[in-house]
């Protein structure tokens, strides 16, 4: 008997010591999660990676979408994966951060990026929203992308008006394709005009005008950062910046826009990539504390 009852005081003592340490290391009880290739339809590509931080709670723990780039017909999360660690620990430890893929477009298939690639958008949104309480997260969001991923930021943030989405960074994202760099090229005019579902545009508007960004902005619509290579031919930042710039600026938008040094990929490199981060961090503390 007594040994029992000694075994039975020292399993309590541990017990305390180790929900002690529990609640030291971790006081919400909510320890660092990684969930990966979380389905969010019935599409192979329909999967998002979430980054979860400790100590997080569905009160203040918002959640800071990535969208890759790929001329919205290639491209996939893990390019974004190696940057995940930074995000997590320097820039924005208190979001929990999705990487998300979406259905690449083909035109010979006849799988449009427009309307499907926004409509991936929603529905990892509502997931997150459904499960916000499982996961500890409040169901706001940022938007982050790069080149197609920018667009689609931006598109689906312009269009949706969605009031949880608080902010939009955007990475050399093409925002009017009714810039003569675009609508004049028989290439670039061939290939958007079979990424966008014709049964989707109102009637009297070209491909050009629907698939822009910046002709969905309106009062209200999220604040924005852009940024944009000095030496981009892909996304062309003479016109691409001052159209967005001046639309933003027409409907009292807040935003800011800076250009980095290099071609459309530059964003990745140093100093580029320190100097994005860092605006991109005091643009949503304005706009997204």
């Amino acid at each position: 008997m007594k040994i029992f009852r000694f075994l039975l005081i020292a399993t309590c003592i541990l017990t305390v010591a180790s929900c002690e340490k529990s609640s030291v290391d971790d006081p919400s009880g909510t320890a660092a999660k990684d969930i990966t290739n979380i389905s969010y339809g019935t599409n192979a590509q329909q999967k998002f990676d979430l980054y979860l931080p400790p100590g997080r709670s569905n009160i203040s723990t918002k959640v800071f979408i990535f969208i890759h780039g790929g001329g919205w017909t290639s491209g996939d999360k893990s390019d974004f994966t190696s940057g995940i660690p930074d995000f997590k620990n320097t820039y924005f430890p208190k979001y929990a951060i999705v990487n998300m893929n979406y259905r690449l477009a083909n035109s010979t298939t006849g799988q449009y990026a427009l309307p499907n690639q926004i409509n991936d958008i929603q529905s990892v949104i509502d997931l997150i929203t459904q499960k916000s309480a499982e996961w500890q997260v409040k169901p706001e969001f940022v938007l982050c992308g790069h080149s197609a991923g920018a667009h689609l930021s931006m598109y689906y943030a312009y269009t949706k008006n969605n009031p949880n989405v608080k902010a939009v960074i955007s990475l050399a994202g093409p925002a009017d394709f009714e810039d003569p760099a675009y609508s004049s090229n028989i290439f670039l005019g061939a290939l958007f005009s079979g990424l966008v579902d014709p049964a989707v545009i109102p009637s009297g508007m070209t491909f050009y005008k629907y698939a822009s960004p910046v002709t969905w902005i309106q009062t209200g619509s999220a604040p924005t950062i852009s940024f944009f290579g000095s030496t981009d031919t892909a996304v062309p930042i003479i016109e691409q910046q001052a159209r967005l710039e001046n639309k933003l600026t027409q409907f009292n938008v807040p935003h800011e826009s800076y250009v980095w040094a290099g071609d459309h990929v530059a964003f990745a490199v140093e100093p580029n990539l320190s100097f994005i981060l860092a605006k991109s961090k005091a643009f949503l503390a304005l706009y997204n504390p």
